[in-house]
């Protein structure tokens, strides 16, 4: 790591990547059987048979008629029907696949199944039903159907100018889950969320789906079947803390029925005790604080929380603050300052170890308010610290966000910080709990955790 008491230069600019040649559109011509992707919202992953009868070329299009679908014209003789016609782009038309590739029944194979006069993308679930039937499930619906063996394909990507298969394609190095991963997965009623349920990745399947277990039961203490999921409607499992006192309104997730559900808190009573509202139903029902814990939704990769009822007090001047830096060099770390005033909605902070240029002033910057947090709470440590605990580390005048990569006694600990691939031994009383200032209230990613309002 850089001593802090350099001066913060911006990060260099990153080289020009390297442009990759773009393949030449796929050339079709009056006459070509074809398939269309839409890409209209409720018609992602179904491939429309049709035939091309023109082509244009600025944007590059073609007029296509459809196999499956009529429409009705009228002529001097009245209304009649005709074959469904459209313009659609290049880029979502591909030719007909191979009519003799082997059909796709295997356990988890990803599928084309014919509805509707479309084949859809989904996920054989095989198990070979009565009557040469195949059940296949579609993780975005969460629908599972019954198909004639006929009316199931291997499904294939057409990729510059090859038909790929699944089995043949690297998953996705995008894929944020992989076999063992914790997460909770969206119970549906209609499209609204209204609960989560805890379960563990079994495997990924292509690009977007994964198979989970669940790690809880029905309410009549059945088993939940295992399942096959789409990345949106699962996310990581959320930080385990909560604040010390909920308050009315709060938007909050309640744990009943072996899942959190969506609410708000109506009524608080003593001995951190509360009324719960689940936001699916009109039933209120009393739990205490260990069953509650803020809402936040896992949007874009990050953690967002739902409830405006925040606390929204300003930092005091005078009052000791830590302070954060996006620059090079400088992310994952806090630095100890106070907070000398307010300007144009930014904070001028005096830190306490980081100095000016003569190296004996103490340095002063005005920092957006958003950079800016209270002091963390003093947590007890009294047992140690445990393998892979999210810790700060005292370093280069500041608390640099790091985890236990090895404990080397109880006063000895190996810290790995992920933003510089670095490990460093630090002693006890360099360390300490590592602690998120969110929503005017700290939480700390850890099971068994005390929290601070």
């Amino acid at each position: 790591m850089r001593s802090p008491r350099l001066r913060r230069q911006p990060p260099p600019p990153p080289p020009a990547a390297a442009a990759a040649a773009a393949a030449a559109p796929e050339q079709f011509h009056a006459g070509d059987a074809v398939e269309v992707l839409p890409d209209e919202p409720g018609y992602r992953g179904a491939h429309f048979a049709a035939s091309v009868t023109a082509s244009h070329p600025n944007p590059r299009s073609y007029t296509v008629v459809y196999d499956a679908f009529a429409a009705a014209a009228d002529g001097s003789g009245g209304s009649s029907i005709c074959p469904l016609r459209d313009v659609v782009p290049a880029s979502r038309v591909r030719p007909r696949p191979p009519p003799d590739t082997p059909r796709g029944e295997q356990e988890h194979a990803v599928v084309d199944a014919f509805k509707g006069g479309a084949w859809w993308v989904g996920v054989a679930l095989g198990g070979g039903r009565a009557g040469g039937m195949v059940a296949v499930c579609f993780p975005e619906t969460r629908e599972v159907v019954e198909f004639d063996a006929a009316d199931v394909r291997p499904h294939l990507e057409w990729v510059a100018g090859e038909w790929l298969s699944p089995e043949k394609m690297e998953i996705s190095k995008t894929m944020p889950y992989t076999k063992g991963s914790q997460v909770e997965v969206a119970k549906l009623e209609g499209n609204p969320v209204v609960a989560w349920f805890s379960a563990i990745v079994e495997k990924a399947i292509w690009k977007n789906s994964v198979l989970v277990d669940y790690n809880c039961s029905k309410s009549d203490g059945s088993a939940l079947p295992k399942e096959i999921i789409h990345l949106n409607h699962i996310r990581p499992c959320p930080p385990h803390a909560s604040s010390f006192s909920f308050r009315i309104n709060d938007e909050v997730e309640g744990f009943q029925g072996n899942g959190w559900w969506l609410g708000v808190i109506t009524e608080v009573h003593p001995e951190f005790s509360y009324t719960f509202q689940p936001a699916h139903s009109g039933k209120e029902v009393q739990l205490d604080q260990k069953t509650l814990r803020l809402r936040y939704d896992w949007i874009d990769g990050q953690w967002q929380q739902v409830s405006q009822n925040v606390l929204t007090e300003k930092i005091g001047e005078g009052s000791k603050v830590e302070v954060t830096s996006n620059d090079e060099g400088f992310c994952g770390a806090w630095f100890q300052a106070t907070a000398v005033k307010y300007v144009n909605n930014k904070i001028l902070v005096e830190y306490d170890a980081l100095k000016a240029d003569d190296e004996i002033t103490p340095l002063t910057e005005t920092i957006e308010v958003q950079h800016v947090r209270p002091c963390p709470p003093d947590i007890t440590v009294s047992s140690g610290f445990n393998l892979l605990d999210e810790v700060d580390a005292c370093w280069n005048d500041g608390w640099w966000v790091g985890v236990i990569s090895k404990v080397i006694s109880d006063q000895r600990y190996m810290v790995y910080f992920r933003s510089t691939g670095e490990e460093i031994e630090f002693g006890h009383e360099q360390l300490r709990f590592h602690c998120d200032w969110v929503g005017g209230r700290w939480m700390r990613a850890s099971l068994g955790l005390e929290a601070w309002g």
